[in-house]
């Protein structure tokens, strides 16, 4: 009788030690907390991009303006696809077509010297026997809205040095 009350005692533990509840999970410390923001030293927003860099020359003239299909999306230099791209071929590369009796420019972009950088020349006259002026077609851009400040921050950037790509 011993051994079924012991048996007994040992279900009823059982069944009571089944019928606990489990404990809560531990807290997250994570819950409720937005992401941590490393590139901004937890700023939400990104920082607005100097208008006076390549960066943004890239942003709102170049990228949406000339690295169009059929136009410098890579087809054929400058390539406008990328900043790097852009910078790399524009700042110190030889000007493939010039017009010897309307500009000295030899460069596409030479650092200091925006008079005798082909990109200025091409943004601002007719060059014969090419396309003519730069952009021929702006597709969705606002440079038609924008043409005059767009055209004083590429002189000033050059007048500045034409200094690198990142802000």
């Amino acid at each position: 009788m011993q051994i079924k009350l012991s048996i007994l005692v040992a279900v009823l533990l059982l069944a009571l030690a089944a019928c606990e509840k489990e404990a809560p999970p531990p807290d997250n410390p994570f819950t409720n907390q937005p992401p941590p923001d490393t590139l901004n030293n937890g700023n939400t927003q990104l920082p607005e991009i100097p208008d006076s860099s390549f960066a943004w020359l890239h942003e709102r003239v170049f990228l949406p303006t000339c690295a169009n299909s059929g136009c410098h999306d890579g087809t054929f230099e400058p390539d406008f696809r990328t900043i790097n791209s852009a910078f790399h071929t524009l700042v110190n590369h030889p000007a493939l077509k010039t017009d010897s009796t309307a500009t000295p420019a030899i460069l596409r972009v030479m650092p200091y010297q925006p008079a005798n950088s082909i990109l200025y020349y091409r943004l601002t006259n007719f060059m014969p026997n090419t396309s003519g002026v730069m952009p021929l077609n702006a597709n969705d851009s606002d440079w038609e809205q924008n043409k005059e400040l767009y055209l004083q921050k590429i002189y000033q950037w050059i007048l500045n040095g034409a200094p690198n790509a990142t802000p």
